[in-house]
């Protein structure tokens, strides 16, 4: 029988037939603009408070903090309180800490260490949050659609992060603040409304697990995952950029203003660009499926994000700057979702949610990153950093490559 070169758009949409399903990518949905909004708010209050392209820097650095410290037991605690009201939860700290920073910005009380504590409180929830969420994905619409719902995830991300980053910088530049603050706590009341519907709704859990304690669901999670080549591969291609690219992406503020000084709104159209460059990218790796294994697509997105940031770092135009960060965010495409996904479909079913954990706590480990980054942009200036960062990315990652080529030569087989 001929296969269609690609797959028909109805069959990747099949996750959306499940109620349960359209209501976790709502919450997502709102959840993704809220973390873009974010992004933008922070980095140029504190870059205005400070003038200081480390300050910027240790945002992140915070942000990562929480991720490490939390980041080992994400999934057992998801796994044991319940993804769904794990969910709740964090969603809960949300909108707690977006009703302290206006309460404190009303009150003309509101310092850049304060906003340093808010972008530790956000980053703890994304942290427990992200491996309940994606780890959800396989109850609700079954295995074998898992890899269909991570795209019709990533288009949605890319989409509305792009909306936020924007509106957050119109925002920034027409109203100040507030406004902005504003919003991103009305997006988190919705979100708290949709999950708790969600929390009615009877989902099947595909393992019921058992009583471990939190330690020996750690350790039995990384033995895991260093047991198995291709998740061990991911493990370490994802835990080189966290260390050395995406802690690149933070000084994002200060190159808006000192680089190529278009303030705020710049700031938001460059962080759209690498938005909207993602959600093309999911187009290409919808296209590219067919014809090469996700190892292979997830690879190729890993060095393209390095290169483009290269290129991004001696950039002497907005113009010629957008676009790299939109040919970044095209390889984040294939980084991002094909990671998830090869961990949701190598691991077996009782072990998705402590796999998942290591992406977490790979992102935790980029911690010296944030300030290593910091450091350097205040000596060397931010293009130089970004530059020699992303460069030695890509040399690692094509050495991970090499030395595990079972990530990228052929599909990864399933563990049971």
């Amino acid at each position: 029988m001929t296969q269609s070169p690609a797959p028909r758009l109805p069959a990747v949409l099949a996750p959306l037939t499940s109620p349960a399903y359209r209501r976790l990518l709502w919450s997502s949905a709102l959840w993704w603009q809220t973390l873009s909004m974010w992004t933008v708010v922070a980095g140029v209050l504190v870059l205005d408070m400070t003038d200081s392209a480390l300050a910027v820097a240790m945002l992140t650095f915070w942000r990562r903090a929480a991720q490490l410290l939390l980041g080992s037991f994400a999934g057992p605690i998801g796994d044991r309180l319940g993804r769904r009201t794990t969910l709740l939860v964090t969603q809960g700290c949300v909108f707690l800490t977006c009703v302290g920073l206006l309460l404190l910005l009303a009150g003309d009380r509101l310092a850049a260490w304060q906003v340093t504590v808010a972008a530790f409180a956000i980053g703890a929830a994304w942290t427990v949050d992200m491996p309940a969420r994606t780890a959800l994905a396989p109850d609700l619409v079954g295995r074998a659609q898992t890899a269909d719902a991570m795209l019709v995830e990533s288009f949605t991300q890319g989409l509305v992060g792009s909306v936020g980053a924007y509106a957050a910088g119109w925002l920034l530049q027409s109203y100040g603040p507030g406004p902005g603050i504003g919003v991103m706590l009305g997006l988190t009341s919705v979100n708290l409304t949709i999950l708790w519907l969600f929390s009615r709704q009877e989902v099947t859990r595909t393992v019921t697990v058992g009583g471990q304690s939190l330690w020996a669901s750690l350790g039995e999670g990384m033995r895991y995952v260093g047991g198995n080549p291709t998740l061990l591969a991911v493990t370490l291609i994802s835990t080189i950029l966290n260390i050395l690219i995406f802690p690149s992406l933070s000084l994002l503020p200060v190159f808006a203003r000192d680089v190529l000084e278009r303030g705020p709104l710049g700031l938001g159209l460059l962080n759209s660009g690498y938005s909207i460059g993602t959600f093309v990218g999911l187009y290409v790796v919808l296209r590219l499926r067919p014809f090469a294994s996700i190892g292979l697509l997830f690879t190729v997105g890993a060095v393209v994000e390095c290169v483009a940031l290269v290129v991004f770092a001696v950039s002497p135009s907005f113009a010629l700057s957008w676009a790299m960060l939109f040919v970044a965010g095209l390889g984040q495409a294939g980084f991002h979702t094909l990671r998830s996904t090869i961990l949701l479909t190598t691991a077996s079913d009782e072990m998705r949610g402590r796999a998942l954990s290591t992406v977490v706590l790979t992102q935790g480990a980029g911690l010296p990153g944030e300030l290593q980054t910091g450091l350097l942009a205040e000596r060397i200036g931010a293009p130089a950093t970004v530059g020699i960062q992303a460069g030695l990315s890509a040399l690692l990652t094509l050495v991970v490559a090499l030395v595990w080529p079972v990530l990228w030569k052929g599909k990864a087989k399933r563990e049971t």
